[in-house]
Parts: C-alpha cells; structure tokens; sequence
C-alpha cells in the first residue's frame, strides 16, 4: 500500500510539472496583434528578398558590361537619395530660420549684414 501511494504521489507531482511547464510555454508564445502584424511583415519582405534573383542569375558571372551598368545605377540612387534626403534637410533648415524671431540680449540691438553680404 504504501508502494502505490508514493507511485500516486510521484505521478502527481509529474503532471504538475508538466501542466506548469506547458503553462509557461504557452504564456511565452502568446503574441499580440502588433507582434504578429510585424512578423507578417517580415515575413513579407523576406519572401520579396529570397526571389528577387533566379539561381541562375546569382551564379553567373557578371561581364564587364553588367557590372558598370549596376554600378551606374546604384550611384545614381545614392546621389538621388542624398540629394533629397539634402533638399528636405535644407527646406526644413530655411523654414525654421524664417520662423525664429531673433532672440536678443536685454540692452542689444539688431546689427544688419553689409551691404554686399545680402
């Protein structure tokens, strides 16, 4: 009699571990509706990225012709990123400066720029 209880005892204390480990789990693995929207996403955009070129095209060998004309073209989207990445940057820059009242020391007055310098 005693064998069995101390089997029923040992069985019991099993699942209790199980049932709180599956808990565990399961409170890890629950995902919001933000945390799923973004691994969609992802998902999205690695699938994008995996079949942006065949096999075929990744083992080739470039010739001289391809690679300058990849070169011309990523330059030419650096210096279009840059230069309105620095047309935003110098709109917001003149924006800012119209908008500021000059601010002034009590007892200081407005000098104006030379002539020239205008």
């Amino acid at each position: 009699m005693d064998g069995f209880l101390l089997f029923v005892l040992f069985a019991a204390i099993l699942l209790l571990a199980a049932y709180l480990l599956w808990r565990y789990w399961a409170a890890l693995t629950v995902a919001t509706p933000g945390e799923e929207r973004f691994e969609e996403r992802i998902a999205a955009l690695n699938e994008r990225q995996a079949h942006r070129y065949s096999d075929e095209e990744l083992t080739a060998l470039a010739t001289e012709e391809d690679a300058w004309r990849t070169m011309v073209e990523r330059g030419r989207r650096a210096t279009r990123r840059e230069r309105s990445t620095g047309d935003v940057m110098r709109r917001r820059a003149r924006k800012s400066l119209t908008e500021q009242t000059p601010r002034l020391l009590p007892g200081r007055r407005v000098t104006t720029p030379p002539p020239d310098e205008q």
